[in-house]
């Protein structure tokens, strides 16, 4: 059996191997939302801080469909004990503040009637070792969760899907191929825990100190060579090779670079053709 059932995974709870949680106290309402008449970047995600204890973002979601609207994720960092008190004190007072904040998300705060189109996300720390319980792996956020702030949780979970993959077609039996899919995942899934809860509360927690910190120090040294490459492997998830272990190969994105300049200069060309 495989469990992607997700964070709040029962079968991960109730398994031989059930990892201790710790609740993050911050979490985020958040909503897919029409991006009409908003001004935004629609390449990047996009984030307003004061300090660490309000963050809003902008995150371009596409298309679901073709033809259909552009579509923006929106979410406000809060506290997942103080959603009740927000709740109450009513939605014209949350967009009011967030407003204060950001203007150009009035186009997205006008399509929201009631708090029943907010989820509120609740973040959790845990990680299973190994990911693996009798006859049931686990994969995603029911093998290990965290805060979102690397925006590595679906990388994650597809290079757990690779490397069991890859385990069940190279294993002669079912408990070879389980421990050769937890030995594969181990130092990736380690690494990039321990980053996001490193990082977390530099962008979600009651510390001044450590706002001030990634205001004044971190955009200075993330200008400082080698540390852009340092920083881009840690926000690819490339920090350590995750690619080999589950039987893949990174791309050789310099070839594919080259490939589509290629086809854009063929373009005209076969046009007129």
């Amino acid at each position: 059996m495989i469990d992607a059932s997700g964070a709040r995974s029962t079968l991960a709870a109730g398994s031989a191997v059930a990892p201790k949680v710790r609740e993050l106290s911050y979490g985020a309402f958040w909503a897919t939302l029409d991006s009409d008449g908003l001004v935004h970047d629609r390449h990047a995600l996009v984030q307003r801080y004061d300090r660490a204890r309000v963050m809003i973002g902008l995150l371009p979601a596409g298309r679901a469909r073709v033809g259909e609207k552009e579509r923006v994720a929106f979410f406000w960092s809060l506290k997942v004990a103080d959603a009740d008190r927000v709740r109450q004190a009513g939605l014209d007072r949350w967009k009011t503040r967030i407003l204060d904040y950001w203007p150009d998300c009035a186009p997205l705060l006008d399509q929201i009637a009631d708090w029943g189109q907010l989820t509120l996300a609740r973040y959790a720390h845990r990680t299973m070792r190994p990911p693996v319980s009798g006859r049931i792996a686990f994969v995603g956020d029911s093998a290990h969760s965290t805060s979102p702030q690397l925006g590595q949780g679906a990388n994650m979970a597809l290079l757990d899907v690779a490397a069991l993959a890859h385990a069940l077609d190279r294993a002669s039996d079912l408990d070879t191929a389980l421990a050769a899919y937890a030995a594969a995942r181990r130092n990736h899934v380690a690494l990039f825990q321990l980053l996001s809860l490193a990082f977390t509360p530099f962008y979600q927690s009651d510390s001044t100190l450590l706002a001030w910190m990634r205001d004044r120090l971190v955009a200075t040294i993330a200008r400082t060579p080698p540390m852009q490459a340092l920083l881009a492997s840690i926000v690819s998830g490339t920090l350590v090779d995750p690619f080999a272990p589950a039987g893949l190969g990174e791309s050789d994105w310099q070839a594919v670079g080259a490939s589509a300049h290629g086809l854009l200069r063929s373009a005209p060309d076969a046009i007129s053709a």
